[in-house]
């Protein structure tokens, strides 16, 4: 049983720790692991401590008194450190900066340090010091990722601790009045156990701390800490937010609850028991926070056991607040629980013992003598209790309960016929099932529950799908995961970081291994979560001395697993996370050499990566040309499969990438990704990404053949007329053209072809689009029009034919629209391309609206616009809406309209989109506020849509906006202007010149109605 000299804190267990300055620990016996820790990153917990006004107090002293005095309190800071582990980085003057959770590796680290921490300021202001009045010391405390590092300098050579946590705790530490104990709410979040907390302010990032801020990181006086001294241990769990996904196992916990009150001593000698088995994070302490709840509605009482690890080696250690907790509890039963139980002497004074939580009863006795009495002590004080009230036991973590604790729990089983649920990990499942004969095992919450959980948590305030989407991936199922990342969401939807409980669950489980099975559990990390496990087996070849044991002890550790199909995967992606941000950027540069050496397709035996694989290990390496080549490389192979998304995502990769470069050489590269990514990028409304890296090359500052600039300068003609600027467009079609007139190409007067029809429209030159779309029909014979000239993933015929026949439904040419319709429907549908069969549905669409059979049009047009949506063909959505909004007004179908309209007005693309297709957008709400009667939001939309045919010199078009704007005047009643007469009878003549026959019939209508 340990001894606890200070009730608020308690002292370090009878125990011999480990512990000792970084300054020396490569020297000291049991600690040459450490050196493999050097440039690792590790999380963990920094305490600074210093002493309040000893300049003043040393001032008044004389040199060795002086020295005398900081070398005492200097040696108390660094006694109260070792004695929980911790081990001291530096000391300078009357400063000391610590560390708990490198070596040994410690899950609870912040635990440790808060106790150090409070056993200094409790020991000096007792005066251990011998001096009055004693001075006082303040203690800063805050947990995250450190790195060790070994420093150099001309008195030798120290291993120091740097990182943003280290900064963090210092300035914590200035918070903390005097003789007192300042600690970051992140850390308190790690320590399971009561502490007394004082608000004090917060430390902000930034460095801005103030007392009473209410930004940044809170940070608390730490008053006292409850540690095995306290009368009853309460349930670890989080009762925030309900149970989800567990409901058999909740209902065999309740059922066993249940059966308590009705146990029949004489009919059972042993009561009901059950063993949850989970890794960390699944939820076990939380169904034992039920359980005790259940237990507390029926009137039957409970007590805790919870494994310790700093109490792991103490007899009886994690059993003692448990044996207090229960005298306690018997005190209005029998006043004299010894007498009661018929304890001897010995057993009496044990009892007491335990009760003043004090380790010196009967000292003459020897150990293995004061154990067994201990043990049976505890048996009968358990038989006392559960002869007078129906008793549950509560055990949690069982892994770090002791072996002593752990014989009288089977004693207790069978001699008592209390109830008991046991929780532990699966290192624990044997200790687990000889204590409890039925056993569950928690397995990763199902994606459903997993979703019902993140919707609980977030209901308040629901996250974007997209960050649910990602939560859920992240987590695998694992319900603290889903609930730390979830809550980390509401007040930061983009932080990737892992939150401290979660990082220090992960943490422990690498902190763990040796020194071959951490650097191979890293280079995994760097091949991602699953990988062939040929790939494990040749990597641990490369880097480690005994590879098979390195791989064991990965397994052994359940760091990996095997799965399927010879593969290997980490048994959580959160594992791989952890394991991968544990290494510092050097290594991270190495691991990752060595995984493209592993990878390299140039090699005899070389493991089969994907382009993009090898992109990333390359990038990592620092080795960024070589990546650029194999980005570029995947690249092509997703064109080929006509991948929109994946094109994109190796596309802004590239950019990054190539943002290493010398900027010469970062231009040339990013332009030319921008040329193979063009045609993708403009399908996904995209394309205005790539403006500046275009003109570069359309203007000669990025130097490239010049098959290519023509190719930009068509490009920028497309961009500036997809922007709304058909005018400088044809100044960029026009040098294009001047290039194919001396060197000719087939894909890129097509290309320009296409480009001039649309300009030529836009333009009101109906004449010339209609004869470049038959010109480049022409040249492109049979075997050629289902050609996609490289990287252009549409075909650019199809491409033609449905603009064209979009541009003939207007001119009135139906039977040569339909025939181009038809073949362009073939063309997409026998060769699968889902851009071509978007454009041609969409210009099948048109074709029936305009012929008055909307019916048919919105079967037609409903799916073009589904497809425009699962596709991301953004370029296309405001006509996809906009046509298929016109139809379901023309079938009265307003309510679907407006819906369709609002929920595209959202999405914002017909900002960006500023073409004739845009146009439709303005009509189709113009049209809609008419059949709903809001004339004066139907006169807004139709200046809107002028207001867009003109700013973006959309000529064609604004014939139509202003016939639109003249059949609202007229659905108003509002009289013309005066010179009206004449104004329509030129735009009468000016449409009739075009050929305009659709708005021909509406002007024709208008005029009839007005005569």
């Amino acid at each position: 049983m340990g001894v606890f000299e200070d009730g608020s804190a308690g002292s370090r267990p009878e125990t011999v720790g480990i512990g000792g300055d970084l300054s020396q620990t490569l020297q000291l016996p049991g600690l040459q692991g450490l050196a493999g820790e050097l440039e690792s990153v590790r999380f963990a917990t920094i305490l600074f401590a210093d002493l309040v006004g000893s300049t003043k107090l040393i001032s008044a002293l004389d040199p060795e008194d002086a020295r005398d005095l900081l070398d005492g309190s200097i040696a108390l800071i660094q006694q109260a450190i070792h004695d929980f582990d911790g081990l001291v980085v530096r000391v300078q003057g009357d400063g000391v900066m610590a560390v708990f959770g490198v070596h040994p590796a410690a899950t609870d680290h912040a635990l440790r340090g808060a106790l150090a921490a409070r056993q200094i300021v409790d020991r000096m202001r007792k005066g251990a010091l011998g001096l009055l009045p004693s001075p006082q010391a303040r203690v800063g405390l805050h947990a995250g990722p450190i790195l060790l590092r070994r420093q150099d300098n001309d008195f030798g050579s120290i291993v120091d601790v740097v990182g943003h946590a280290a900064h963090l705790a210092g300035r914590i530490e200035q918070l903390a009045p005097p003789g007192s104990v300042a600690i970051s709410s992140s850390t308190v979040s790690l320590i399971a156990e009561p502490c007394g907390l004082r608000t004090l302010g917060s430390v902000a990032a930034g460095g801005n701390d103030q007392a009473g801020d209410d930004q940044g990181e809170a940070v608390f006086e730490l008053l006292s800490v409850e540690f095995a001294g306290g009368d009853q241990v309460p349930v670890k769990g989080n009762a925030t937010y309900p149970i989800v996904g567990r409901d058999g196992l909740l209902k065999r916990v309740r059922a066993l609850v249940d059966s308590l009150p009705d146990v029949d001593a004489s009919a059972a000698r042993s009561g009901p028991a059950l063993a949850i088995v989970g890794e960390a994070g699944m939820g076990k302490s939380r169904l034992l926070l039920e359980a005790s709840r259940q237990a507390a509605g029926l009137g039957v009482t409970f007590v805790v056991l919870r494994g310790n690890a700093l109490m792991a080696a103490v007899p009886f250690g994690c059993l003692a607040p448990t044996v207090r907790h229960l005298t306690e509890l018997l005190r209005p039963f029998c006043p004299d629980p010894a007498s009661a139980a018929q304890f001897t002497p010995e057993q009496a004074a044990c009892l007491q013992g335990f009760v003043a939580n004090s380790g010196d009863w009967l000292p003459h006795v020897a150990p293995g003598d004061r154990n067994n009495i201990a043990a049976q002590t505890i048996v009968g004080i358990v038989q006392l209790a559960v002869a007078n009230i129906p008793l549950l036991l509560l055990i949690d973590d069982m892994q770090y309960v002791d072996k002593e604790t752990r014989s009288v729990l089977a004693a207790i089983r069978a001699a008592t016929r209390l109830g008991m649920i046991a929780t532990g990990r699966p290192e624990a499942a044997l200790r687990l099932a000889s204590l409890c004969e039925n056993m569950a095992h928690l397995a990763p919450l199902a994606p459903s529950s997993a979703r019902e959980l993140v919707a609980l948590i977030s209901r308040s305030s629901p996250l974007d799908a997209t960050v649910v989407t990602n939560i859920l991936h992240r987590s695998g199922g694992l319900p603290l995961a889903l609930q730390e990342f979830a809550v980390t969401a509401q007040a930061a939807p983009e932080s990737v970081r892992l939150p401290a409980r979660l990082e220090n669950l992960l943490a422990e489980r690498l902190a763990s291994l040796d020194g071959d099975a951490t650097r191979l559990c890293q280079f995994c990390s760097t091949l991602g979560p699953a990988f062939p496990a040929s790939r494990l087996r040749k990597g641990a070849g490369l880097i480690c001395r005994n590879p098979a044991v390195a791989i064991a002890r990965l397994v052994e550790a359940r760091v990996i697993e095997t799965t399927y199909a010879d593969h290997v995967r980490f048994t959580h992606q959160l594992v791989q996370e952890a394991a991968y941000r544990t290494m510092a950027r050097r290594r991270r540069t190495a691991m990752h050499s060595r995984a493209l050496e592993l990878l390299d397709p140039t090699a005899p035996d070389a493991e089969q990566a994907s382009h993009a694989e090898l992109a990333t290990h390359a990038e990592k390496a620092g080795l960024l040309q070589r990546a650029l080549g194999h980005l570029w490389d995947a690249c092509e192979q997703a064109l080929g499969l006509a991948a929109l998304g994946s094109v994109l995502v190796l596309y802004r990769r590239a950019r990054v990438v190539a943002g290493g470069l010398p900027a010469d050489v970062a231009a040339f590269e990013t332009a030319r990704f921008s040329l193979l990514a063009f045609d993708t990028l403009q399908q996904l409304s995209l394309e205005q990404e790539t403006r500046a890296d275009i003109r570069a090359i359309a203007t000669g500052s990025v130097q490239m053949r010049p098959a290519l600039q023509t190719v930009a300068r068509i490009n920028m003609a497309l961009l500036d007329w997809i922007d709304g600027a058909p005018v400088a467009a044809s100044a960029w079609l026009a040098q294009a053209e001047a290039d194919l007139a001396t060197r000719d190409s087939l894909p890129r007067r097509t290309y320009a072809d296409v480009v001039g029809a649309y300009i030529a429209f836009s333009r009101a030159r109906p004449g010339e689009a209609i004869a470049r779309i038959e010109r480049l029909g022409a040249r492109l014979v049979d075997g050629m029009r289902a050609a996609t000239f490289g990287a252009v993933v549409v075909i650019p015929h199809v491409l033609a034919r449905s603009f064209g026949a979009w541009y003939l439904v207007d001119l009135g040419e139906t039977a040569r629209a339909r025939s181009w319709i038809a073949e362009a429907l073939n063309l997409s549908r026998r060769h699968r391309h889902n851009y071509s069969r978007l454009l041609a549905n969409l210009a099948h669409g048109y074709l029936l609206y305009r012929q008055g059979r909307s019916a048919h049009a919105l079967t037609v047009l409903r799916r073009a616009y589904a497809d425009c949506l699962r596709h991301r063909f953004h370029g296309f959505e405001p006509a996809s809406v906009s046509w298929l909004a016109l139809s379901l007004i023309d079938q009265g179908l307003l309510d679907e309209a407006d819906t369709v309209l609002m929920e595209s007005a959202q999405r914002g693309h017909y900002r960006t989109v500023r073409t004739a297709a845009t146009y439709y957008f303005h009509e189709a709400r113009t049209r809609l506020a008419l059949a709903q009667g809001n004339l004066a939001q139907a006169e807004l939309a139709a200046s809107e849509a002028l207001e867009h045919c003109r700013d973006c010199g959309e000529a064609m078009h604004e014939l139509h906006a202003l016939v639109l704007r003249e059949e609202v005047r007229v659905a108003s009643g509002r009289a013309p202007p005066d010179d009206h007469a004449e104004a329509l009878a030129s735009l009468g003549g000016l449409i009739g010149s075009l050929g305009i026959a659709v708005l021909a019939k509406r002007l024709a209508r208008l005029q009839e109605h007005m005569a």
